[in-house]
């Protein structure tokens, strides 16, 4: 085998344990919130984005992870965990969990999600966000289905343990409200 054949290798296995990483953390903070009330609306699946465009190659990979939940005594509250790799315009950045909050308008359908809701933390927090800090609760005002909302931003690399998740991401998710 070839050193290109080698590295390219080594990359995709790379890839591959992110992935696998993100979707740990994921499956454990769901289960986390699970057990105190909220219900993930994907079911077993992540919500993402990714394209098929043969023009643009950097795109083909999936550049976030998000699970969006609800209370059954709060239908028109969404919240949300994801884990972003790339900003909007595809462009690595240093990899970040974001939690949100979204006051939702009336929902057509009660407990489902709709396919370009899985859009809406990366919207929201690229670009209705201005000044970006970590660690704080973020307000902003919505538009179309969103009333308002809340965005928190924590460090991928400062969740390393599920002591560190409780601290950084469930404790502020369940504190934080629309």
């Amino acid at each position: 085998m070839s050193e290109l054949s080698n590295n390219i290798q080594t990359t995709f296995k790379n890839v591959i344990n992110i992935y696998q990483t993100t979707a740990n953390l994921l499956q454990d903070a769901g289960g986390i919130l699970e057990n105190s009330g909220y219900r993930c609306i994907h079911g077993n699946s992540i919500g993402t984005e990714h394209s098929r465009d043969i023009n643009n190659p950097q795109w083909w990979t999936i550049p976030y992870a998000t699970r969006y939940f609800q209370t059954q005594g709060n239908p028109n509250e969404l919240k949300v965990i994801g884990v972003f790799f790339v900003d909007i315009n595809q462009i690595p950045i240093e990899p970040v969990i974001l939690i949100g909050c979204f006051k939702m308008r009336e929902r057509e359908i009660e407990g489902a999600i709709l396919s370009y809701e899985v859009w809406y933390l990366k919207e929201f927090w690229f670009t209705k966000i201005k000044e970006r800090k970590m660690k704080v609760d973020l307000d902003f005002e919505g538009k179309k289905s969103v009333i308002l909302g809340k965005i928190r931003a924590v460090p991928l690399i400062e969740v390393n343990n599920q002591k560190t998740l409780k601290e950084h991401v469930i404790d502020p998710f369940i504190a934080m409200s629309c």
